[in-house]
């Protein structure tokens, strides 16, 4: 399935603009004079404000039109005021500031040792990705302060469309209500599509985007292992979330790939590997096979600190790659899966 046509060319549109502002910040950067960066980037600095402003305001302008062809019959109790979205960050910081960064990131970068012409790159790749989030995000606030004049629209869903990170496609067609934020990463293309009593667009999930893209599109986001566990049956979400706790453990006399995401008694794959059951959504609190995984302080209500003690798996979570090393056959492999929390 497919997400609106009218949301997926919102954020087409808001895609290619916010493309086009980043490619015109980096053609005024290349302007700049290498010898005396920070004083002749401050002298333009007027002309990229504006620049990245006027991209803002057209982001923040195509706000309206977009919610009037998506509900045509579900009138707004005031419109949108695009100037008064631009001109500062999605935060509200001020865009001075923010479009002086690339030169610290450059001037840092030649005190670390890197030449000149590696650090005037690695600055002029910041500068892009700023103005393109810079005015997505304003997009994407004009977009929510339409939503939110219109009493119509309860809440609104995640549309991702290719190309797109992992961790975006895990969200994909995930439903939000209009007062929580929007998760995104630097130059996020992603945007929303709005839900109401009588209009529900089509759920596109994560399995629907993956199946969309090619074998090299899937292997490039995701990695060769992930796009296999992926077609045995694993959860995406899973697989994704894995990576972001990565890391080394010694078990079966190696050392092995690991990850320390969903390894308490409350992750799908603490509990299983804490019980031994792999069809456990919990684990007790204690018993078993458990030992401390993390720990931290905390303040209670009546300001007294407390110690926190998270208790997981005393075995490793194996990432896929080496669940993929370690397997006999397929058969194997799924078992594996299952019992490290990736087949839900």
């Amino acid at each position: 399935m497919s997400p609106p046509r009218d949301a997926v060319e919102h954020q087409q549109q808001r895609a290619e603009l916010s493309q086009a502002t980043g490619r015109a910040a980096r053609a005024l950067w290349a302007q700049a004079d290498p010898e005396d960066l920070e004083r002749s980037w401050l002298a333009m600095l007027a002309r990229v404000i504006a620049l990245v402003t006027a991209g803002q305001l057209t982001a923040a302008r195509q706000a309206q039109p977009w919610l009037q062809r998506a509900l045509p019959g579900e009138p707004g109790e005031g419109e949108i005021q695009p100037e008064q979205l631009a001109g500062v960050s999605g935060d509200g910081r001020d865009l001075a500031g923010l479009l002086m960064e690339p030169v610290y990131v450059t001037l840092n970068r030649i005190s670390r040792g890197f030449t000149q012409a590696l650090s005037i790159a690695s600055g002029a790749a910041f500068l892009e990705m700023l103005a393109r989030t810079l005015v997505a995000d304003i997009g994407r606030a004009a977009d929510l302060v339409g939503m939110i004049a219109r009493p119509a629209i309860t809440s609104y869903v995640r549309v991702v469309e290719l190309p797109a990170c992992a961790r975006c496609i895990i969200l994909a067609g995930r439903e939000y209500g209009l007062s929580t934020g929007f998760e995104r990463h630097p130059q996020c293309d992603c945007t929303m599509a709005p839900v109401t009593r009588t209009h529900r667009p089509a759920p596109v999930d994560a399995q629907d985007v993956f199946r969309q893209m090619t074998a090299q599109q899937q292997r490039k986001t995701f990695g060769a292992a992930a796009v296999k566990a992926i077609e045995d049956g694993a959860d995406i979400a899973q697989v994704v979330n894995a990576r972001r706790g990565m890391t080394t453990a010694t078990a079966y006399g190696r050392t092995v790939q690991a990850t320390t995401e969903g390894i308490t008694r409350r992750g799908l794959a603490g509990a299983r590997l804490i019980t031994g059951d792999p069809n456990a959504l919990t684990a007790p609190r204690t018993g078993g096979d458990t030992q401390v995984v993390s720990e931290y302080l905390r303040r209670t209500r009546t300001g007294r600190q407390q110690l926190v003690r998270l208790r997981g798996a005393r075995s490793p979570r194996l990432m896929p790659e080496e669940i993929y090393r370690l397997a006999d056959d397929r058969e194997h492999a799924i078992r594996l899966l299952r019992q490290h929390g990736y087949i839900v």
